[in-house]
């Protein structure tokens, strides 16, 4: 999937192999392609290097300094280091945002039809006096677009315009040198992904760049300088990384480098000298990390860039570590790790983050970002062979960043936070969730997961002390910190920061409520991993999850989901004849953070007077209906009557913006309940509510006692799914109100919700209804039940030692005196923590019965796959299996060694299937990231049939098979050795 290097607001962003857009591509300004874990392998060639894809269109690089995000697909994210990009003035880029928006509106454009119909010579004149924006259609690939970069000469035509302006440009005229670049960026980037243009992607075509290349860099004003200078100097370090680059091309760079690190406290200011040598470097490591096989490094480059890499070696060690020229050395620590082993003294690199180990403070930012780049490119050695001992490391910098950690709802949310961070606001924040997820749930129409055991079954939030301490999320957790925030879905986790009003317009209550709907639109709404299931592709839903976190943040406790000032703000600033059309938001990509305003709005529109179509579209995306969600869409953006009223909408919300606030919640989540029987708490629910069927559950937090009171409301007659919900969004806020009035305080704790709709056989409409609230601490003198923590494998095999455990469990006001497992096959257990053998395969509940020495029962269960013992053990790989030629045989149900690390990051092997049927991998790795696999048919070894549908240790999943050949492909993606074993059987 395309990754959008654009920040700009918060979003999801499933955990898989990041390839960043800093490092892979080194644009500040790409929509680079980030791919995910199982998509990485389908652009490994077939002689086996890493073929990762090249950087699209340059796009203008915003900062929303509110809540910046960039959009990345990934799934072993945080065990893979990337520099961080530089970032700007809030003010300087508002500005520059806003100028160039008047210049491209106001600009002819150009489409590549005009352009085919020009001569060589009238092509050059016309592309040499224009912006490539004016050419939308650059980077698309269509019958036109085809047609012009399928001329051979017309593209050498331009190659030779851009030498012969690479030996004039100044100072001040760069000579049309970025349009000329772009537009053969342009296609080269086609020729990787289109058949049809493949000549383009060939070595000796990218080569044919060399004369313009060094024609520019022998130029004597190819140096950092002017704007115009700068720009040069960047377009250099694109076309290279979209084309390839010599020896000689990376030496003439290194001058730049010095020369930006010499005078750096004048250039650290200079957006477009920043911008030119992060280009620079990261285009550079992009093709010689994932573009060159080892003969060619062999024979053209080891050895042969030591200026250039000292350079780097120069910035990490400058020293400086004032806020603005960290990015600077951050990038001098990664490039030098990862292009270490050219320099005719391999160990270069590793001598270079040493050095910085010793030169910057413990646990700083810089200390931290050489030490992770040690234990990841150097297994945790320094240049002297000494373990660094890099968990040690981590452990202090966590205590030192992340001291507190709270937990809530039984374990299953878990906050860590800064030691400024107060108890307070850790409060305020589980109570805003509380109050999203009432209004979510109402809307979704469930609360039961989309799947079961995914890692958001624990919700954890990662909470530092403030924007400057952020900074240290990439060298713990290793995600990108250029954003307010990000919610990493196959972790279950987000990470944000507190910030004050002067850094930032939008409280950290708005960005938390934001985030954790992120995490209910993942969990209950949207089947599959973040850009997993079908339904994510080609950014279908990013108007749908990013207006909508924006929506649910207005939630309220009873008034339902209340528009937000700051949201309506955006509206105005914009201005009513910017504003997009619903077909425009219906559409939206990320590229642009305006489009999270516009699909709030469309949102809200929506739930507030078009509530069947938003429900429409929810059930499409709740059941992976890829062509009826398509279709809807392409009738929504056709209804003139949806474009009208959403524009009514937005003008109503413009119109009441003075009266309007931000929802955040009350103080009276803070107060301590009175006592109170919680008996009688619950029965006042009933007798307001008139609930059937009516059960109770008790959770333990950090602070305090909640409960959750569930039972069914049957109500009027039914008039229709619209006005039922409508009539029970009214009910249920008036429970909460009728409670509020009674004399218990804890009553304004509680939020409601409604779920699973259905009309009865007296034509009368029901719904499940779902009370969360405070308990009295020690509620009223009554026993409070015993607290299970239950565990045990999924799976285990016949006649195999199976241990469950309940270690953790407790009673919050007395002692367990009794635990009674049930195996499900008809024996049982009165030990704390049994272990049992089952004697026949299928699939088992198990139960555990805990009693307290006040007679409280607590229960809980959980299921186990038993399956029929495997075959032989003890077979292990044989080298060279690193590429399809050399694969070795896997024999069925025969359980396999073999290990990865970063020399030989890749095993191949052969799965003989004999008879049509579902084959199973299972690849058991030592750790819980770094390793995945896919399989490809011996007829297509471009396109992956399978891959692992789980994270962690144990990488599962199965695929249908006719007879044939198979290949199974299982690659490290964090440069680590990871031991495992592999094993298949078939059906």
């Amino acid at each position: 999937m395309k990754k959008k290097c654009h920040t700009v607001h918060t979003s999801r962003m499933m955990a898989g192999v990041l390839l960043s857009t800093s490092f892979l591509f080194g644009m500040v300004d790409t929509p680079a392609q980030a791919l995910a874990a199982k998509d990485y392998t389908s652009v490994i060639g077939r002689d086996g290097h890493q073929n990762v894809p090249p950087s699209g269109k340059f796009v203008e690089r915003t900062l929303d300094p509110i809540t910046l995000f960039q959009h990345q697909s990934s799934d072993e994210a945080g065990e893979y280091p990337h520099p961080v990009e530089p970032t700007w003035s809030v003010e300087e880029q508002e500005s520059s945002s806003k100028t160039h928006q008047i210049m491209k509106a106001n600009a002819q454009k150009y489409s590549m039809s005009d352009l085919n119909r020009l001569s060589y010579e009238e092509l050059i004149n016309v592309l040499v006096t224009v912006n490539w924006e004016q050419i939308p259609e650059l980077f698309d690939f269509t019958p036109d677009s085809y047609a012009f970069y399928n001329d051979r000469q017309r593209v050498q035509a331009i190659i030779e315009a851009l030498e012969a302006r690479g030996r004039q440009y100044s100072s001040s005229d760069s000579k049309g040198i970025d349009t000329l670049v772009e537009v053969l960026r342009s296609g080269y980037y086609l020729g990787y992904y289109h058949q049809e243009l493949s000549y383009l992607n060939q070595r000796s075509e990218h080569q044919k760049v060399f004369p313009a290349l060094h024609a520019i860099a022998d130029n004597p004003n190819f140096k950092l300088g002017t704007d115009v200078q700068n720009e040069v100097v960047g377009a250099f370090g694109g076309l290279i990384g979209n084309t390839t680059v010599s020896a000689s091309l990376v030496e003439k760079a290194a001058p730049i480098i010095r020369q930006y690190e010499e005078q750096m406290d004048t250039f650290i200011t200079q957006r477009s000298a920043g911008n030119a040598v992060f280009r620079i470097m990261g285009q550079f490591s992009y093709i010689l990390m994932w573009r060159l096989d080892e003969p060619t490094k062999q024979q053209e480059f080891y050895g042969k860039i030591d200026t250039y890499l000292n350079e780097l070696g120069n910035l990490a060690l400058h020293g400086d570590t004032d806020e603005e020229k960290e990015w600077v050395l951050d990038n001098g620590f990664y490039h030098s790790a990862y292009l270490g082993e050219y320099h005719s003294n391999p160990n270069k690199g590793n001598e270079v983050l040493t050095e910085a180990l010793e030169l910057y403070p413990y646990v700083g930012l810089q200390y931290m970002q050489a030490a992770k780049l040690i234990q990841t490119v150097y297994g945790g050695k320094d240049a002297h062979g000494r373990d660094i001992q890099f968990n040690k490391i981590r452990e202090d910098a966590m205590e030192k960043y992340l001291p507190n950690e709270y937990t809530f709802d039984d374990g299953s949310i878990v906050m860590k936070t800064g030691g400024d961070v107060t108890e307070e606001k850790v409060k305020r924040l589980y109570w805003a969730a509380k109050e999203v997820k009432a209004q979510f749930h109402r809307m979704a129409g469930r609360d039961e997961p989309m799947e079961a055991g995914n890692p958001d079954d624990i919700l954890t939030i990662v909470l530092y002390n403030s924007p400057s301490e952020y900074k240290m999320n990439n060298p713990l957790y290793g995600y990108e910190t250029d954003n307010g925030g990000m919610y990493i879905e196959g972790k279950g986790t987000f990470f944000t920061y507190e910030r004050t009003p002067q850094q930032s317009t939008y409280t950290l209550e708005e960005l938390f409520r934001h985030e954790f709907t992120h995490y209910l639109q993942g969990r209950y709404a949207i089947p599959g991993l973040w850009n997993e299931s079908p339904i994510y592709r080609d950014e279908r839903l990013s108007w749908f999850e990013e207006g909508g976190a924006e929506l649910f943040a207005g939630s309220t406790r009873t008034t339902g989901v209340q528009p937000r000032k700051s949201m309506v703000g955006n509206l105005i600033r914009f201005g009513q004849d910017n504003w997009y059309t619903a077909s425009q938001t219906l559409h939206a990509r990320y590229g642009t953070w305006d489009f999270y305003t516009y699909s709030y709005a469309l949102q809200y529109h929506m739930m507030k007077d078009d509530w069947n179509k938003l429900d429409d579209i929810m059930d499409y995306i709740e059941a992976n209906n890829v062509d009826g969600y398509d279709r809807l869409i392409r009738t929504l953006s056709d209804d003139s009557g949806l474009n009208r009223d959403y524009h009514r909408t937005m003008g109503s919300l413009v119109d009441s913006y003075p009266d309007l606030t931000v929802p955040l919640v009350s103080d009276d989540y803070l107060v301590t309940p009175d006592p109170k029987a919680s008996a009688a708490i619950f029965q006042e629910i009933e007798d307001v509510t008139g609930l059937q069927n009516v059960s109770t559950n008790r959770h333990k937090s950090e602070f305090f006692q909640t409960f959750t009171l569930n039972g069914t409301y049957t109500g009027t007659q039914a008039e229709g799914e619209k006005a039922d919900w409508e009539t029970m969004s009214r009910i249920t806020d008036e429970f909460l109100t009728t409670l509020t009035s009674h004399p218990w305080n804890g009553y304004k704790t509680v939020t409601a919700y409604f779920t699973n709709y259905r009309v009865n056989a007296s034509n009368q409409f029901e719904y499940d209804v779902t009370f969360h609230g405070v308990l009295p601490e020690q509620g009223d003198g009554e026993n409070q039940p015993p607290v299970i923590v239950m565990s045990g494998p999924s799976k285990a095999a016949v006649n195999e030692e199976v241990a469950f455990s309940s270690n953790g469990s407790s009673d919050p006001d007395g002692s367990i005196v009794s635990y009674l497992w049930e195996f499900g096959d008809g024996t049982n257990s009165g030990d704390a923590n049994p272990t049992h053998v089952y004697e026949n395969h299928g699939e088992y509940t198990v139960k555990l019965r805990v009693t307290d020495d006040k007679g409280a029962v607590t229960a809980k269960s959980i299921t186990i796959t038993i399956e029929e013992q495997g075959g032989e053990i003890g077979e292990r790989e044989q080298e060279p299996n690193n590429s399809f030629s050399e694969a070795n045989l896997l024999k069925s149900n025969v359980e396999l060694s073999g290990q990865t690390d970063r020399k030989d990051d890749k095993d191949t092997y052969i799965i003989q299937v004999e008879e049509e049927g579902i084959v199973q991998v299972t690849v058991n790795s030592e750790q819980d990231e770094g390793l995945n696999w896919v399989v490809f048919h011996e007829d297509d070894l471009d396109t992956y049939l399978a891959y692992p549908e789980n994270a962690g240790k144990k990488l599962t999943g199965e695929f249908e098979a006719k007879p044939g050949k198979y290949y199974l492909l299982v690659y490290n993606t964090n440069n680590t050795t990871i031991p495992y074993k592999v094993i298949v059987n078939a059906e």
